[in-house]
């Protein structure tokens, strides 16, 4: 009975040994070399570079890809006001899958002469340059109390900041946000959309989105759309539209 008792006892002890090594092994596996990053594969980004990506990142090919903070990256790279959101996956064994949302610019407010500030179509605050870059209007009349970078813009009225959104927004729906020279937002009730030399009056928010598809129209019909000058009268659609031209 001692005997075999004794030999269960030796069975227990080899099966916990060899359990504690196929343990250690795994162990020693998982924190190996093999499990380092790699591969970083960004996609989504076209304003803001890979390189700048990867710097917020920071990971090396000596991170292990199991002990990367994923959550902390992704922290230092929504610190770029023109990223919206970033999705990070791991890849086993050693690829970090970065997709990356960028806010769009939509247009441009002038800060002080010769300083301007990028707004994306929410108007938050994406950058502060002394030049304008891509084709975006430039809002004139905008009136605002303060501002700071990655924040939306604040404003006195609200509402009728609501309405310049709306139509920049409708802008970028439509496609034509980057043929807009400027926007007259002084009065929410007369917005004044200026493409080329011609200027559309368009009113307020009713009917916005016609609005914007007549615009289209027009464009699209008139021959000589890139010299013509005048005004557009639309500030109610219903009614027949008003072509000034000017010589």
């Amino acid at each position: 009975m001692a005997c075999r008792a004794q030999k269960v006892r030796r069975i227990k002890f080899v099966t916990a040994a060899f359990v504690a090594t196929l343990t250690l092994a795994a162990l020693l596996f998982l924190v190996s070399p093999f499990f380092h990053v790699r591969e970083v594969v960004i996609q989504g980004n076209s304003r803001i570079s890979q390189a700048e990506i990867r710097s917020h990142l920071e990971a090396s090919y000596q991170t292990h890809i199991m002990f990367f903070n994923a959550n902390a990256a992704r922290r230092r790279v929504l610190e770029n006001p023109y990223i919206g959101d970033v999705v990070i996956r791991r890849e086993m064994p050693g690829t970090l899958h970065i997709t990356v949302s960028e806010r769009r610019l939509t247009a441009y407010v002038e800060h002080m002469p010769g300083s301007f500030l990028f707004l994306d179509d929410f108007g938050r605050v994406l950058e502060i340059r002394n030049y304008m870059t891509d084709q975006r209007p430039l809002l004139e009349g905008l009136q605002f109390t303060r501002f700071q970078l990655g924040e939306m813009l604040e404003v006195p009225d609200a509402a009728s900041f609501g309405v310049v959104v709306h139509y920049a927004q409708l802008l970028n729906h439509h496609g034509l946000i980057n043929r807009v020279t400027s926007m007259n937002v002084s009065d929410s009730s007369d917005i004044r959309i200026l493409i080329n030399y011609i200027e559309f009056k368009v009113g307020g928010v009713n009917n916005a989105d016609e609005k914007i598809r007549t615009i289209i129209a027009i464009l699209d019909e008139m021959p000589n759309v890139d010299t013509a000058r005048g005004f557009v009268h639309m500030q109610e659609i219903a009614r027949d539209i008003i072509f000034e031209i000017l010589q």
